[in-house]
């Protein structure tokens, strides 16, 4: 059976730290700077904070700082609001440690306290862990009272629902541990859904832990390690040794009724390890137990017996009967496997007392009774509500027709308000239209322009070209050799005519703004001319209508893009032309 102290939840709520683990190493460090700093009361808060965060995952050093805080305590006149506070501590102590009847003591000292000073939310907390200390003592209807007080007093507060979730995650322990499977779903779906409320991840793995741990009793052993490991995780993460001894455990207990042995051995033996470094001997004895199991089914019985005699002897340190009487019946089973049936059969009594005091019908009796009595206590409750949403409903139909007449004059304000604002809407929509379209066409018409200048500058160095042709004949003639010279020099300098090349740009940068800018800026190391073959690429004119402009030849142009290629650090499969178009 599974045990886990779920008290950890109702004191993190006292410590508002329910969801604050990845703060906690800055937090502690702070804390410890100020201890030398402070005295008295100052001191003992420090000391009560830093118990608070270490007690789940060190348990020794938090026993440090409880036991620091005891002489203070005693030494001043303090209110007695720290002295339950230092007897809730002490209880949680012996609870992590699984000494239960002293959890059970220290609790119930605290809770005196609390009742005398009216402090209602440390209350709560206190009837919550009490009734942990007495589920595992086997005080199941003690348990329910307590974790029914602990709602009580939490409704009388009209606190938020998300205060509700660690008693109904008790509440769904206690129904485990009795057999009833269908109410403990009940009241794990109940704190899951709050869970999920209001994003509190440590207790949606615990509660979902357990809702394995109840598929494992239905047999539905996938959807179970499903869960598991889900939540391990989490544990991990925030370094949650008793959580993760536990977990262990209950994967080690599903392999085991799977009947796979050796995976079963890992996960008790992680839990062995998990428990013993923090000193958790319930959670010890029931791996142990459960490895006495692996033994027994192995047909080991000599071994098994030594294993399930281990776990007995620690449900006897810690008073646990509820484990006490497993243990009790395990022994009782191995001894006859062993064929020493008078062995068994003393063991078979000591089980059958154990069990019938946890389970007689006196404790029955009271555990419905408690039932019963809780919720009449919700229906009355649901009753009186019912009965102000009445009061109030009648109250807000009285206000209704002048409602009504209200919001019938405000709606037809409002209709005429929205026929003003949609017309105004509309007519700035088509003044929009027709500003997009005066722009469209406008680009239109540069683009135009641009590709005429274009063509028009190629055409005419293409005619220039012809006419030096042309001039080289001329050449040739008697007395052309002056003439030929003059002409050359013309027609060079009017193909390289900067002015040309400016008018270019202006109408380039008109249809391709920042083109130029972002070039130089992306590619720094590119030429004047480069630039010039960028443009005419980016316009997408063909390697001989460049040639014309640039005024060379095709290999020059085919030269000229290598280059570029180069400088722009391009490799086979980069396309020139796309890396060009993309700017």
């Amino acid at each position: 059976m599974k045990i886990i102290i779920y008290s950890f939840l109702a004191c993190f709520y006292l410590c508002s730290s329910f969801c604050s683990w990845g703060q906690d190493d800055r937090e502690i460090d702070s804390l410890v700077q100020l201890i030398p700093k402070q005295t008295d009361l100052d001191l003992l808060s420090t000391y009560n904070k830093l118990f608070k965060k270490f007690i789940q995952k060190d348990p020794r050093r938090a026993k440090t700082y409880l036991d620091a805080s005891k002489p203070i305590v005693a030494r001043l006149n303090t209110p007695h609001i720290w002295k339950a506070v230092l007897f809730f501590n002490e209880g949680w102590y012996y609870q992590n440690s699984s000494e239960f009847v002293k959890a059970e003591k220290y609790y119930k000292d605290a809770i005196k306290i609390y009742q005398e000073n009216g402090s209602e939310q440390a209350l709560a907390s206190a009837y919550n862990n009490l009734g942990v200390a007495q589920k595992n003592l086997g005080k199941t209807a003690a348990a329910l009272e307590s974790y029914l007080k602990a709602i009580k007093s939490r409704e009388i507060r009209n606190e938020p629902d998300r205060e509700l979730m660690i008693p109904y995650l008790n509440i769904g322990v206690l129904y485990a541990k009795l057999g009833n499977l269908e109410m403990s779903d009940e009241y794990y779906k109940k704190t899951e859904a709050l869970c999920i409320k209001y994003d509190v991840p440590y207790g949606l793995a615990i509660v979902r832990s357990n809702r394995a741990t109840n598929l494992v009793e239905k047999k539905k052993y996938q959807e179970a390690l499903d869960l598991y490991y889900a939540a391990i995780p989490y544990f991990e993460e925030n370094n949650l040794t008793f959580s993760l001894a536990e977990q262990c455990n209950l994967i080690g207990a599903a392999y085991i009724k799977m009947d796979s042995l050796s995976q079963a051995k890992i996960y008790l033996g992680k839990s062995i390890e998990f428990s013993k470094s923090n000193g958790m001997k319930s959670m010890l004895g029931l791996a142990t137990r459960n490895l006495g199991e692996v033994s027994f089914k192995e047909k080991n019985y000599t071994k098994a017996l030594d294993l399930f005699k281990s776990s007995l002897e620690l449900s006897k340190q810690t008073a646990n009967n509820i484990e006490l009487s497993e243990d009790y019946l395990k022994i009782s089973h191995t001894y006859e496997q062993l064929g020493n049936l008078s062995k068994a059969f003393e063991y078979r009594k000591m089980y059958a007392t154990v069990h019938d005091s946890i389970f007689d019908q006196e404790n029955k009796d009271k555990f419905r009774a408690l039932e019963i009595k809780y919720e009449n206590e919700k229906s009355e409750q649901e009753i009186a509500l019912q009965k102000k949403e009445i009061a109030l409903l009648e109250e807000k139909e009285k206000l209704s027709s002048l409602q009504r007449a209200g919001l019938l004059s405000g709606l037809v304000i409002a209709i005429v308000l929205f026929g003003v604002i949609y017309y105004g809407i509309r007519q700035k929509m088509k003044r929009n239209q027709l500003e997009r379209e005066r722009v469209k066409e406008e680009l239109a018409f540069k683009k135009k322009e641009l590709t005429t200048h274009a063509l028009h500058l190629a055409k005419k160095n293409e005619v220039l070209e012809k006419l030096k042709q042309k001039a080289s004949t001329l050449k040739q003639t008697e007395g052309g050799g002056k003439a030929y010279q003059e002409l050359i020099r013309t027609i060079n300098f009017d193909q390289q005519d900067d002015k040309v090349w400016e008018n270019f740009t202006l109408y380039f940068e008109a249809v391709h703004k920042d083109f130029e800018k972002v070039a130089v800026a992306t590619y720094p190391d590119i030429s004047k001319n480069e630039l010039r073959l960028m443009a005419l690429i980016k316009m997408n004119l063909s390697s001989k209508e460049i040639a014309h402009i640039l005024n060379i030849s095709s290999d020059g142009v085919k030269k000229a893009r290598q280059r570029l290629r180069k400088k722009m650090s391009l490799n086979s499969d980069d396309s020139l032309e796309i890396t060009i178009l993309s700017i």
